[in-house]
């Protein structure tokens, strides 16, 4: 028998509402909403795709210049979310 698979503890996955700038066909976050408060991005430290089934998932480290935020967008459900803390 395999263990059980453990969430983290630091696991948000809460929607937030996004500002972005599209330049090429690829998505820059340049603020988010999350919990009443507005965080500007101040730098995307990095950004990768996976597949969820159909779903592709675009995830971004992005740097609010006080703390490290994963973010994502799925462009099946056009949701935004913030994954978790860095």
């Amino acid at each position: 028998m395999e263990p059980a698979e453990e969430v983290s503890p630091d696991l948000l996955n809460e929607r937030i509402d996004c500002f972005v700038f599209f330049k090429g066909g690829k998505a820059y976050p340049q603020s988010f909403a999350w919990n009443n408060k507005e965080y500007a991005v101040k730098k995307i430290n990095y950004s990768w795709e996976e597949r969820e089934g159909q779903a592709r998932i675009t995830y971004f480290s992005v740097d609010t210049g006080t703390n490290l935020y994963q973010i994502s967008f799925n462009n099946t459900s056009f949701r935004w979310q913030i994954d978790k803390p860095l």
